[in-house]
């Protein structure tokens, strides 16, 4: 197993893929140069990401020197296309990243190791330490915590002379409002907000309405709120709130860098809450997170706490002590939580939080403040059904497909279903 590995970090190197191998040096093939234990650890990630996790895994080895850690990252778009090719072939890490989409059916798979004997969890956030376990193992911790909201640009919204929403009582039709008077008060190229088809925003506007997102192995939002879904996002073009089709889809959902809030040309977008750091940055202006609005009469906003992606450690793994031992520094380490900070959300571990609390910068602070604001009525997923990954780039595609005009909200609602349905299971 162990040759088979470093055979693979070295073609990985060769081939020009974005992966490394720790400055310390790699080991042996039967557990590293002086008799060191080797574990490999793979995430997805920007530079910075890389930068921060080496800078961790530095301080991790300097205090375990037993123990070497092989690197290997990637962007986000090759990093599950080359986990699952890994875990088919027998050569997955030790310690990699995941994300809830694809936490159950990795776990399903019997691809994840029981963390619950070699992990303390005892000081993390229990609500959000449980969405880590499939079929009552623990085969996951979450690496922070985060939250679906709405973030607005005050100086925008100061330009075109409207103040920051009150949160407490907003509805769909005040957004929509908003965004359009917002766009119509500023210069062109200027937007009161921008698309989103993010499978979080659904799921809570579905809550909203009583409804959730799966049911069982199945969607279980009705095609009447998801036609409901797609139709707000088509008015907020219509009503010039936000760019056109081909704007929208330029711009994109998923790239904070190339978001209007970021860019100083809109007022208003929803991002997860750890977002916040890179949204403010990018604009270089105060922006504000905000609850989500809510439908008229609803007694939910349907808002959640979201663990931003888990720590797990591979079943096939040789070395699931040693490998169990680096999540529990990165998950329970006051030095590991300094040097991450909200990269991967929130730190979850009471006792890390309150260390750093005082270093946090602004943005991490007022993002700290807002969960905590909200925390009593903030719930945590738990694990979705296989093919639940897949989901996302379904609604992206048809919410497309309606914006464009290709297929009306109903048609739209109707075809993601029996698609979706038959993908899940």
């Amino acid at each position: 197993m162990r040759k088979r590995r470093k055979r693979m970090s070295s073609a990985l190197l060769t081939t020009g893929v974005l992966a490394f191998t720790a400055a310390c040096g790699g080991g042996s093939d039967e557990g590293g140069d002086g008799g060191r234990t080797t574990i490999e650890f793979s995430w997805w990630g920007s530079d910075e990401r890389h930068q921060l996790t080496q800078q961790a895994v530095d301080a991790f080895m300097k205090k375990n020197p037993g123990i070497q850690v092989e690197m290997q990252y990637r962007d986000w778009d090759s990093y599950y296309d080359t986990l699952t090719t890994q875990l088919a072939s027998g050569d997955a890490p030790d310690v990699f990243t995941i994300e809830i989409r694809r936490l159950g059916e990795i776990a399903r798979a019997g691809q994840l190791a029981d963390l619950g004997e070699l992990v303390d969890t005892a000081d993390l956030n229990q609500r959000l330490l449980a969405s880590g376990a499939v079929d009552g193992t623990q085969v996951a911790v979450p690496t922070g915590a985060t939250t679906f909201a709405v973030m607005a640009h005050d100086g925008i919204l100061a330009d075109a002379g409207v103040e920051v929403p009150d949160d407490s009582s907003w509805t769909w039709q005040d957004y929509q409002a908003l965004a359009a008077e917002i766009s119509a008060a500023t210069k062109d190229g200027v937007y009161g907000t921008q698309l989103n088809f993010n499978d979080a925003f659904l799921r809570l506007f579905a809550a909203q309405r009583g409804e959730e997102f799966y049911s069982g192995d199945q969607v279980g939002v009705t095609a009447g709120t998801i036609a409901d879904w797609f139709r707000l996002q088509l008015e907020l073009i219509d009503d010039g709130g936000s760019p056109d089709a081909d704007l929208s889809t330029e711009v994109g959902a998923t790239s904070v860098e190339q978001s209007l809030i970021a860019t100083n040309t809109g007022a208003m977008g929803m991002w997860w809450s750890n977002q916040l750091g890179a949204l403010t940055e990018g604009s270089g202006a105060e922006v504000t997170v905000l609850r989500m609005p809510r439908e008229e009469g609803a007694e939910t906003d349907g808002m959640f706490l979201q663990p931003t992606m888990f720590w797990a450690v591979s079943e096939q793994s040789d070395e699931k002590e040693a490998a169990a031992k680096l999540v529990d520094f990165l998950s329970n380490d006051p030095e590991a939580g300094v040097i991450l900070g909200s990269d991967r959300g929130l730190p979850m571990n009471s006792a890390v939080l309150e260390s750093v609390r005082g270093d946090l910068p602004p943005a991490d602070r007022q993002t700290l403040a807002f969960i905590e604001k909200h925390s009593d009525s903030l719930t945590a997923p738990t694990a979705y059904p296989n093919g639940a990954g897949e989901v996302p780039d379904m609604l992206q595609r048809y919410g497309e497909e309606v914006v464009f005009g290709r297929m009306s909200p109903d048609e739209a609602a109707r075809a993601f279903l029996d698609e979706a349905d038959t993908a899940l299971g």
